[in-house]
């Protein structure tokens, strides 16, 4: 090699030796500066992306504190009268008096009640009123159906929660 070098014309030399080292820039850029840039940019686009969600995040705690302290000062109050009279008055206020048949308490929180041939979307909507409004929590809930559509006969365990 050292006599092939030796061999060539001093413009050869140059011009041989100016091609390597423009050759070695070149792959130097391609398969060191260039990943590194790539890499650069792509982690300062995962940065902004993850200081937008933060920034999501800690809105959204915001909110979820005030909701929850709103709803905190929104919790019903009991008010003081028995279970098995805030279920009975809550049914006939729901139009289930007429499907409400019986009502037994299980002791001072619990009660079993049994309603015949009730609409079915009505009584849904009765149970999701107790546990909202009036802090009553439905334990057990049977269901049947019966030969009219939409109407269904049902045996729920209600029990009320302590405040």
């Amino acid at each position: 090699m050292k006599a092939w070098w030796e061999h060539l014309g001093v413009r050869e030399q140059w011009l041989i030796g100016g091609g390597t080292v423009l050759a070695l820039c070149i792959l130097g850029y391609v398969l060191i500066w260039e990943p590194f840039q790539s890499s650069h940019r792509r982690l300062q686009q995962r940065v902004a992306e993850q200081r937008a969600d933060l920034a999501w995040m800690r809105q959204a705690a915001q909110e979820i504190q005030r909701l929850s302290n709103s709803a905190g000062a929104a919790q019903p109050q009991a008010d003081g009268r028995s279970l098995l009279t805030r279920v009975d008055q809550t049914a006939r206020t729901a139009g289930l008096g007429a499907a409400l048949k019986q009502i037994t308490p299980q002791g001072d929180d619990k009660l079993n009640a049994r309603l015949d041939a009730v609409e079915f979307d009505k009584l849904l909507a009765w149970l999701g009123a107790l546990e909202r409004e009036h802090r009553i929590m439905l334990i057990n809930l049977s269901v049947d159906r019966t030969e009219t559509p939409g109407r269904v006969n049902a045996r729920v365990l209600l029990q009320g929660k302590q405040p």
